[in-house]
Formats: structure tokens, sequence, C-alpha cells
């Protein structure tokens, strides 16, 4: 099965050698999002806003490979700390849609001022 690289145009583009998104059959994945804005900055200071943020990086991403949040079937998160636990699972209850995906949550290490990760898959079949 080919993959397909999603044209991105309303995220940064990849800062290392990954793609942002590839379609491989009725699969849609996209790499891991960190709260960054566009020049680079940490946007937010709490995890409930860094969560709306990359989940909002997410959403345009699917929206360039013509899919929405109600397509996504997994997602992994990584949190800096699992005390941010409950607010970033209220965050994302408010902006993903039920049903929601199946979902890997993790405390790891992650740059000094980031508190939320996130990649997430997509099925985009009938």
């Amino acid at each position: 099965m080919p993959k397909k690289v999603i044209k991105i145009t309303s995220a940064p583009p990849a800062n290392a050698s990954y793609s942002l998104a590839l379609q491989a059959g009725d699969f849609i994945y996209v790499a891991s999002r960190t709260p960054r804005d566009a020049q680079g900055r940490i946007v937010g200071t709490d995890v409930a806003v860094q969560t709306c943020h990359v989940l909002g990086q997410i959403e345009q991403i699917l929206a360039d490979a013509g899919a929405t949040l109600e397509d996504l079937v997994k997602t992994n998160v990584h949190l800096s700390d699992m005390k941010h636990f409950e607010a970033y699972d209220a965050a994302y209850a408010e902006i993903v849609p039920s049903p929601r995906p199946v979902r890997t949550t993790a405390a790891c290490l992650l740059d000094e001022g980031v508190h939320v990760e996130i990649d997430a898959v997509a099925y985009v079949g009938k």
C-alpha cells in the first residue's frame, strides 16, 4: 500500500526529518504536535490551554487531509507530569467528539514549558 504525504497548509512545517501527516490506505497518521505557534514559541503555560492548542493543530492538519476530529480512532498523549491528567482530560473531552478514540496517556520528559504532546490516527474509510 503506497503512502501519500499530506500537503499541510495550516500548520508550521516539520522541524526535523519527518512528515507532519501521511495517508496509508484509509488511515491518516498525524505526527506528534506540541503547543507551539508558527514561530516556535510555546503557547500557554497550563496544560488545558496547551491541550486546546495542540488539538486545534491536529484538527487543522486533519482538515488538510479531508478528515475531522470525528474520524480519530487513536491518540497517544505525553504529559510532562501525570499531575496534569485531570486538567488535560477535561480540555480533551471538551474538544474531541464522541465516540472518542482509544487513547494512551503517559508521562515523559518534554521540553521545558511544554506540558502536553499528542499524535493521532484517523480513519477515513467507508
